[in-house]
């Protein structure tokens, strides 16, 4: 979960692509309302990154992974080359592809439901993903919640800092600001795991 989720489970998520509009619409209300009532704490903070690092753990000796990490080091060792000849240009070609599809079917379509529900669904349905949050004793659902909580008030307050906006917005969970702020190195250290490089 490239986590390219920050503490990204992005190997997550079903559709809603055929409920109507406006039970689109209110379950993107439902679930806005949900991610603004969610207080975060350490604890369950941390509960998150045991779940990541779980996760990591497993996707390291997953052979999947591997053969990708493999097809990542070949093509970076090809790339550094002076001069290549033919047949090592065709291979860099097709490593680059063969990489960037592996990469596409983890992350899924950009088209899928980004819902709580849809998320929680897909977290659930993915074995690693849902192993992990057991043996961190953490619902599919709060972790989806959680995470989205985290990124809207670290977006927010990143924004506020640059002077991009004054104000907090006041969709934002004011409690949350406050425990970001005041948490914000530990919170980089414990989400520091879900930006490791590749």
């Amino acid at each position: 979960m490239r986590c390219r989720i920050p503490l990204a489970l992005s190997t997550l998520l079903v559709a809603f692509a055929t409920e109507p509009a406006a039970a689109q619409a209110s379950t993107d209300a439902a679930d806005t309302r949900e991610v603004q009532a969610y207080r975060l704490t350490m604890p369950k903070l941390n509960q998150l990154n045991q779940a990541m690092a779980d996760l990591y753990r497993h996707r390291d000796a997953d052979p999947a992974y591997q053969r990708l990490q493999s097809k990542k080091k070949e093509l970076a060792a090809l790339s550094e080359k002076d001069e290549l000849t033919d047949a090592e240009q065709e291979r860099i070609d097709r490593l680059a592809v063969e990489i960037e599809e592996a990469e596409r079917a983890e992350d899924g379509p950009e088209d899928q439901d980004q819902s709580l529900s849809a998320m929680a669904q897909r977290m659930a349905a993915d074995p690693r993903v849902a192993g992990a949050l057991k043996r961190a004793s953490l619902a599919p659902r709060e972790a989806a919640t959680m995470q989205l909580a985290l990124l809207q008030v670290a977006f927010a307050v990143g924004m506020q800092e640059s002077g991009a906006i004054k104000e907090i917005p006041k969709d934002v969970n004011p409690d949350n600001v406050k425990f970001y702020k005041a948490n914000r190195a530990a919170i980089e250290a414990l989400t520091a795991l879900g930006a490791r490089d590749d």
